[in-house]
């Protein structure tokens, strides 16, 4: 019975072998053939530009509701799907950690720095610094989970636990020196949490820093310095992904799988997302695939793809190009155990082992196999070539692209403009069962399977089994049928808002934690919104497609952005909904949310009370005053006459006097020069009474010995007096003759003098003037004077003169209010104009850190006669014309300033404007 019982065990040891033979065997055998040849997956790199923070990344993390967490040299990125954005730390520091927990806590390390994230009450994410400032020293290089304790090595050779992890006010301690020595370089070493664990010194992974399990039976492994590894369940190598094949670098730090279908990763040189595990693979340029594909063709254990850069190769998921072959390949197809290329320059026969014989030498635009013969379109028809090689027509049909076998076994072709004859046929169209066998290989393929590669156009399609391989213009895509059930990892319905921002920055919801069924009521200058929304996961390949709809209105139309803007909702309320298409046409559930904008002041309902009530007034006074008139009309109707009468003259009066008001208006010109003459006599005989005045009094002064002593003083004070008086005289006349000039200068033509001109050389010219006229003042209060020009012309249709006035009076302005503000307090004075442009428009900008403008006063600048300087000093015209220049070039002209501060103006002038 042992005997026995040994014999069974050798048995079953030895079909257990020839079973793993088997499936060693089988799957060997799968991964070479070439019906399993394929692309590598599709990859999407980030760069910094797009994410808004460093190149440098270092480590990444996938939140529980699809969030990825990116560690970056300038502070914690996020990505919510719809658009990434950064947290800072409070000294502006790197994070080089981060960590999600088994409570679903994220947490982020740094240089001396350790925090977990947070949201404030409107759904914002915030870092939460974990113990006080100074508790550890160095960079914090993992963080990790112990027995349920969560623990951080710090560059200091410490380990760090983190007391109360899940309480309001966790707190850290030191738990051990560790037996390491961190002279190292974060950026390309990952540590060995097991190693630390075991007290081992040398905690550096080397080769393989990390490996990940995906969906579909796959691992990635992370080799350092040298990108990704891709291997099956059993561990065993399939492929690597590096910078050759579109990798945004080999340094990877860490990677991350969503659960969904994609594999994202942190380098050294940005951010990437691999579509992993996919039913799809992509073949591209970088692959090395050139030109429009039009066929593929399995042989010697190869993908041949032809194409209109001649015939390529797969192998090792690169495309090697058959130098043999540089000519249009317009089809494969196999002879006996050969390869069939027909190109525009010929036939070529490419055997096992990949060598190549040119076998004719017309060009061939479509091939059939049947049997020993091979039927070939060519030029001039339809020829038929057999084993020896011998050629014979069998259709003139010019330029056929197809040839077929339909279900009763009747060869038929098909040429470039549509006409299909049977072989042997000499004119004719064949019948509509061929007509319906025209149709594509692909036609049983679900639609979910094929609208995600359906972004090309599609120029060729082969299919094998479970792959089917589709090609067009410098792209081809291979599906993997039997694995279509990975498409469910993508398959994600649920859509949310991902963040709700009023006017330019003001959040109103962050997009975490349970969004509220309605926001916060708007008040009604706040109607400009923007709303930014995402699917939880997106596959890479295809669009996902958005789309919203406010109230009961309609939806909009599909599109791939992630975000509506409404500039100026008036008051009610609102329900904005949202639907996402799936990149497999599949709609998603839709999500909605109420808010409300506020009614004015003026339409407020205790408004509308007061408008009624005062309504009901009004009708009853004038029920009243009609009622009193009509018993007045009974006994005065002359009365009324004269009242009518009285009524005619005061409209003839008022026509009068507006007609008197116009001639004054136009009479204003002539009369200001004729008020100016008098007032410039005036000013000079009170100046030359002055001078008469002081030669009276030198004179009082020579005979004051003679002159009584009260008379002296009395004579004193009146001269005193009348100095005083001359002197208002002449202050107050040249006020007034100020006030006519600026009224003159109001009254000016400014729609003459433009031309086509450079705005640079006038403002350089203002920079000199500058310099000149208030040279006084720069040096006595060290005025700062900054002018930051662009380096080209600056070309525009205008009045240089009137722009040379216009920025003048804007920088004469800056070095008043800066010099009015040194002269109280001791500070930097500084006066800066600068100058950038759009695609239409100079913007030009004089800044100043100044007295500033009161708000209450802000909006009265521009004002005829309005100045808040003294009326010695200013007639209040100069900003009132510096706006009507600018708006006569076409532009404008705006202020920004905040009291004791600065105050800005910002003119904005067209690059081109109708002559």
């Amino acid at each position: 019975m042992r005997n026995t019982a040994m014999i069974w065990t050798l048995v079953r040891e030895k079909w257990r072998e020839l079973l793993c033979a088997a499936f060693l065997i089988s799957h060997l055998a799968y991964f070479i053939s070439p019906a399993s040849a394929q692309g590598l997956p599709l990859i999407r790199n980030y760069t910094a530009a797009e994410y808004g923070g460093h190149n440098r990344c270092f480590d990444i993390e996938i939140g529980d509701d699809g969030t990825v967490f990116v560690a970056n040299f300038e502070g914690l990125l996020y990505y919510d799907r719809s658009r990434w954005r950064i947290i800072h730390t409070p000294d502006i520091s790197r994070v080089t950690v981060v960590y999600r927990a088994a409570d679903n806590t994220v947490w982020v390390g740094g240089y001396n720095f350790l925090a977990r994230v947070q949201r404030h009450d409107n759904g914002e994410l915030y870092m939460e610094r974990v113990g006080k400032t100074g508790l550890f020293e160095g960079e914090v290089l993992e963080i990790f989970e112990d027995d349920g304790s969560l623990e951080f090595v710090v560059s200091d050779n410490c380990l760090y636990e983190v007391k109360g992890a899940g309480g309001q006010a966790p707190d850290i301690v030191r738990k051990q020196h560790l037996n390491t020595n961190f002279n190292i370089n974060i950026d390309a070493n990952v540590i060995s949490v097991d190693a630390l664990k075991k007290g081992s010194g040398k905690v550096l992974l080397e080769d393989i820093t990390a490996t990940v399990a995906l969906d579909g039976g796959l691992q990635v492994k992370v080799k350092k310095d040298q990108g990704l590894i891709i291997a099956d369940s059993l561990g065993r190598d399939l492929y690597t992904i590096t910078e050759a094949n579109g990798l945004c670098s080999n340094q990877v730090a860490y990677v991350a799988y969503d659960g969904h279908g994609v594999l994202w990763g942190a380098t050294m040189h940005g951010i990437f997302s691999i579509e992993l595990p996919s039913v799809y693979s992509y073949i591209l340029p970088k692959d090395g695939l050139a030109g429009e594909v039009q066929a593929f063709a399995p042989f010697d254990g190869k993908m041949y793809v032809g194409g209109t850069n001649g015939l390529f190769a797969l192998q090792s998921y690169q495309l090697r190009h058959i130098p043999e072959i540089s000519n249009i390949c317009w089809t494969l197809c196999l002879y006996r155990d050969r390869l069939l290329a027909g190109t525009s320059s010929g036939i070529y026969r490419i055997s096992r082992g990949g060598g190549v014989e040119r076998m004719t030498s017309t060009a061939t635009t479509a091939m059939f196999v049947d049997g020993d013969r091979i039927y070939a379109g060519e030029p001039d028809g339809l020829w038929v070539y057999d084993e020896a090689g011998k050629r014979l027509r069998v259709n003139d049909l010019p330029h056929v692209m197809q040839i077929g076998k339909d279900d009763r076994g009747r060869l038929w072709c098909r040429n470039v403009n549509g006409e299909i004859r049977w072989v042997g046929q000499a004119a004719g169209k064949a019948d509509a069962v061929v007509a319906d066998g025209m149709k594509g290989l692909l036609k049983d393929l679900p639609d979910y399977l094929l609208r995600p590669v359906g972004g090309f156009e599609m120029t060729a399609h082969y299919r094998h089994g479970s792959q089917v391989w589709i090609g067009g213009d410098e792209i081809v895509a291979s599906i993997a049928t039997d694995k279509r059930h990975l498409t469910k990892l993508s398959d994600c319905r649920s859509i949310r808002f991902r963040s709700i921002v009023m006017g330019n920055d003001s959040v109103l919801w962050g997009g975490y934690g349970d969004i509220p069924a309605q926001l916060p009521k708007l008040d009604s200058d706040e109607g400009h919104l923007r709303f930014y929304y995402a699917l939880d996961y997106t596959p890479l390949s295809g669009s996902t497609l958005y789309r919203y709809k406010l109230d009961n209105n309609q939806w909009s139309a599909w599109s791939e952005r992630q975000d509506v803007e409404f500039l100026n909702l008036s008051h009610g309320y609102y329900t904005l909904s949202i639907q996402a298409q799936l990149a497999n046409g599949e709609l998603s559930e839709v999500a909605s949310i109420d808010f409300s904008i506020a009614y004015p002041l003026l339409m407020r309902w205790y408004m509308v009370l007061f408008y009624f009530i005062f309504f009901i007034y009004i009708v009853y006074l004038l029920f009243r005053y009609r009622l009193k008139r009509l018993q007045r009309e009974k006994v005065k109707l002359e009365q009324i006459v004269e009242e009518r009468t009285a009524d005619l003259r005061t409209a003839q009066h008022e026509l009068i006097r507006q007609e008197k008001m116009a001639t004054v208006g136009k009479l204003t010109e002539g009369l200001v020069d004729r008020i100016l003459n008098p007032m410039n006599y005036i000013i000079n005989f009170s100046k030359m009474s002055n001078n008469l005045l002081k030669d009276l009094r030198e004179d009082i002064e020579l005979n004051k010995d003679v002159i009584d002593k009260d008379d002296y003083d009395d004579a004193q004070d009146v001269l005193g007096m009348l100095g005083e008086n001359l002197a208002s005289v002449e202050r107050y006349g040249q006020n007034t003759t100020r006030i006519l000039k600026a009224m003159e200068e109001m009254l000016k033509d400014r729609t003459g003098g433009y031309t086509d001109m450079d705005l640079l050389p006038v403002l350089q010219q203002c920079e000199q003037m500058l310099g000149n006229y208030f040279a006084k003042e720069k040096e006595q209060y060290g005025v700062s004077t900054v002018f930051a020009l662009p380096d080209g012309p600056m070309p525009l249709y205008g009045n240089p003169t009137l722009l040379s006035k216009t920025v003048m009076g804007l920088l004469g302005n800056s070095v008043y209010a800066v010099v009015k503000k040194a002269r109280k307090t001791s500070y930097q004075p500084e006066v800066a104009l600068t100058v950038t442009a759009t695609d239409s428009h100079y913007i030009v900008k004089v800044h100043d850190n100044g007295t500033g403008i009161d708000e209450k006063n802000i909006d009265k600048i521009f004002d005829p006669f309005y100045t808040t300087k003294t009326t010695d000093e200013a007639a209040g015209v100069g900003l009132y014309l510096s706006r009507e220049i600018i708006q006569n070039h076409g532009g404008d002209i705006s202020v920004t300033s905040v009291k004791d501060e600065y105050t800005e103006f910002t003119v904005t002038l067209p690059k081109q404007q109708s002559k």
